[in-house]
C-alpha cells in the first residue's frame, strides 16, 4: 500500500501484509531501510571510542568518567533488546521500527548538542534505548517480508554484512570525522540517515498483522535491568578483578534479577516471553554461537587496533585504514553468503566459519611483532573478517529458521542481545588477559622492553580468544545436528 507523501512521518498503521506477489522491487527498498538501519546501530556503538579523548576535553570529564559514553549506550541497548523486540510483535512491528528511528535520529542529534557530561550521557542512554527498539523489529520485519530459504538466506547475508561493516566503518570513519568536524559529527552522521529511512519505511516496509496482548510490565522490567546489570559487570570484573567484590555482586545481581524473571515468567498469565522457546535446540545453539561471535568480533578488533596504536604506533586513521580491507572483502562475501549457506546448510558453515575464524586469530597473534610490516598482518585480519560475516550469517539464519512469524521479534531480540552480551563480555575477558600478561612479563623501562611487553600480552590475548572461538565451532556441528529419526 502505497502512502501519499504527506503522510511519509504519520504513524504508520499496522495493517494485513501483502500479497505474495508483491512487487521485487519494493522488497529491495524494503530490505535496504532495513538494512541501513542495522548499520547505523552498529556504528554508532564503536564509532565514538575514537572520539572519547576530544569528549572528554571538550565536556571535562574524568578519565574514567567517560567510559560511560560507551557504557550507557552499551547497556540500554543491550538491557531493552528482548523487551523491544515483544513489543514489536505485539503492538506491530512497522509501527516500533519507526518509532525506533526517529526516536534515534532525534536523540544522535541530542548527543551531538550535548554541552556537559550529564547531557550526553542521558542522550546516550537514550539513543541505546531506541537501537534496542529497532534492531529487534529490523530482523523480525526482514524474517516476516522475506520466506525462510533461499530468499530469506541471500536476505540475511546483505542484514548481517551490515552489521559487520557498521563495525568496521565506526573505526574508519571515526577518525577522520573528528579530525575534520569534531567529535558531534560522529552523532550527527546518523541524523538524516535515520530520518530519510523514517520516512520511507510507511511507504515501503510490510506491515505485519499485531498480536494484541497485554504487555507483562514486571517481566519487562526484570528482564530489562538483568541484562543490563549482566553487561556491566564484565567490565567491573576487567577494572577491579575478577575475584573483586564489585564484579561478584553485579553478576550475582543480575542471575538474582534473571531468576526473578523466569519466576515471574512461569505464572504470567499473558508472558512477555514464553519459556518454551528457549527449549528448541537450534535456538539455543545459534545463540551461543552468537555470543561467541561476539566476543570474538568485539575483543579481535580491540585488541588488533590497541597493538596498531600503542606498539606499531599508527594513528588512529591509519589505524582505521588498516582493517578497511576487511569491509571491501565482506562486501564482496556478502554476495555468496547467503548462497553457501543455502548450498551447505547452517550447520556446516557455522561450524567452518568459527573454526576458521579460530584459526585466523591465532595465527595473527603469531605473527604480532614489535616491528612488523602491514604486508604480514593483512591476510589473518582479511580472513578473520570474513570468517565473522559467516559466522554472523549462519548465526543469525539458524537463530530465526523454524520460529513462528508472531515470535519473530522474540527471536530478533534474542539474538541481538546475544551479540551484545558477547562483545561486552569478549572485550572485558580478553583485554583483561592481554593486560594481565603485559603487567607480568614487563621489567624494564626501555621502550622496547615496553613494546615486547605489549605484543605478548596481545599475543595471550589472542590466542586465548582463539581457545574461546573453537568452542563455537563445537556447538554449531552439534547443536545443528540433524534430528534421529524414530522407528
Amino acid at each position: 500500500m502505497t502512502e501519499h507523501p504527506s503522510t511519509q512521518f504519520a504513524r504508520p498503521v499496522e495493517a494485513s501484509p501483502p500479497a505474495p506477489g508483491a512487487d521485487g522491487s519494493r522488497s529491495r527498498i524494503a530490505l535496504l531501510l532495513i538494512v541501513c538501519a542495522q548499520f547505523l546501530i552498529i556504528l554508532d556503538s564503536s564509532i565514538v571510542t575514537v572520539a572519547l579523548p576530544n569528549i572528554q576535553h571538550s565536556l571535562h570529564f574524568t578519565a574514567v568518567g567517560v567510559q560511560g559514553v560507551v557504557t550507557a549506550y552499551n547497556v540500554a541497548f543491550a538491557g531493552a533488546l528482548i523487551l523491544g523486540g515483544r513489543v514489536g510483535d505485539m503492538v506491530g512491528r512497522r509501527r516500533m521500527f519507526w518509532i525506533g528511528m526517529v526516536a534515534f535520529a532525534l536523540t544522535s542529534l541530542l548527543c551531538g548538542l550535548a554541552v556537559n557530561a550529564t547531557m550526553l550521557i542521558v542522550a546516550r542512554a537514550l539513543q541505546g534505548f531506541s537501537a534496542a527498539v529497532i534492531a529487534p523489529t529490523a530482523l523480525a520485519l526482514l524474517t516476516t517480508t522475506f520466506p525462510e530459504g533461499p530468499v530469506r538466506n541471500r536476505a540475511m547475508s546483505t542484514f548481517s554484512v551490515a552489521t559487520v561493516l557498521g563495525f568496521v566503518g565506526g573505526l574508519v570513519l571515526s577518525g577522520p570525522l573528528v579530525d575534520w568536524l569534531g567529535w558531534p559529527s560522529v552523532f550527527y552522521v546518523a541524523v538524516p540517515v535515520g530520518l530519510v529511512v523514517a520516512a520511507l519505511a510507511p511507504r515501503y516496509v510490510n506491515p505485519v498483522p499485531a498480536r494484541r496482548s497485554r504487555i507483562d510490565v514486571l517481566g519487562a522490567v526484570l528482564v530489562t535491568a538483568a541484562v543490563a546489570v549482566i553487561v556491566i559487570a564484565p567490565g567491573q570484573g576487567a577494572t577491579h578483578g575478577w575475584a573483586s567484590a564489585r564484579f561478584l555482586l553485579t553478576l550475582a545481581a543480575g542471575l538474582v534479577l534473571l531468576g526473578a524473571f523466569v519466576l515471574v515468567e512461569t505464572r504470567a498469565a499473558e508472558p512477555l516471553v514464553r519459556l518454551g522457546f528457549f527449549r528448541v535446540r537450534t535456538v539455543r545453539a545459534a545463540n551461543a554461537v552468537t555470543l561467541i561471535g561476539g566476543a570474538m568480533n568485539g575483543a579481535g578488533y580491540l585488541l588488533l587496533t590497541l597493538y596498531l596504536q600503542e606498539v606499531l604506533h599508527y594513528t588512529p586513521i591509519q589505524a582505521g585504514l588498516a582493517v578497511a580491507p576487511t569491509g571491501v572483502a565482506n562486501v564482496l562475501l556478502g554476495r555468496v553468503a547467503g548462497k553457501l549457506v543455502t548450498r551447505f546448510g547452517v550447520r556446516t558453515m557455522m561450524t567452518v566459519a568459527t573454526a576458521v575464524g579460530a584459526l585466523s586469530i591465532a595465527a595473527l597473534a603469531l605473527f604480532l611483532r614489535p616491528h612488523q610490516s602491514y604486508g604480514v598482518l593483512v591476510v589473518p585480519i582479511v580472513l578473520m573478517g570474513m570468517c565473522f560475516l559467516m559466522t554472523t550469517v549462519s548465526a543469525t539464519i539458524g537463530a530465526v529458521a523454524g520460529v513462528s512469524n508472531a515470535e519473530q521479534g522474540l527471536a530478533g531480540g534474542l539474538r541481538q542481545t546475544s551479540l551484545q552480551l558477547g562483545i561486552a563480555l569478549g572485550v572485558a575477558a580478553f583485554v583483561s588477559v592481554a593486560a594481565s600478561r603485559t603487567a607480568s612479563v614487563s621489567g624494564g623501562a626501555h621502550p622496547m622492553a615496553a613494546d615486547a611487553a605489549l605484543v605478548s600480552g596481545f599475543q595471550v590475548g589472542l590466542l586465548a580468544l582463539a581457545a574461546f572461538a573453537l568452542l563455537a565451532a563445537l556447538i554449531a556441528w552439534a547443536g545443528f545436528r540433524p534430528a534421529r529419526s524414530r522407528v
